[in-house]
């Protein structure tokens, strides 16, 4: 097994459970693709056949126990918020005071609009 090769039954863990986010699709096992290895902890890229979404998918080992996290963050997304600082209450707070007193069309808060009705 090369250095940033997953562990096989850790790779079948993954591909039995992880669906698409968006069309709910399983991945098969060459739909997702080993970025690299820091420690015991895997990244992940996945691509869906059937939408062609993309999503990152992070695994972590440890001695009794493995973990998964996924995230339908698409890999450049993913690069510009790795370095961010996690949300913190304090952010949900001002955010729910925001969208409280926010009286206005929310298309025009957004970086994309929203799709006509």
């Amino acid at each position: 097994m090369n250095d940033s090769a997953i562990p096989p039954a850790m790779f079948r863990e993954i591909v039995a459970r992880v669906r698409c986010a968006l069309c709910g699709h399983h991945f098969r096992a060459n739909d997702i693709q080993v970025l690299g290895r820091r420690g015991n902890a895997w990244a992940m890229r996945a691509h869906c056949p059937m939408c062609r979404a993309q999503a990152l998918l992070f695994a972590v080992v440890e001695p009794r126990a493995a973990h998964m996290l996924y995230s339908d963050l698409a890999p450049d997304e993913w690069a510009r918020f790795k370095d961010r600082p996690p949300i913190a209450t304090d952010d949900v707070i001002a955010f729910h005071q925001f969208i409280r007193a926010y009286d206005g069309d929310f298309s025009e808060i957004l970086d994309e609009p929203l799709p006509p009705e």
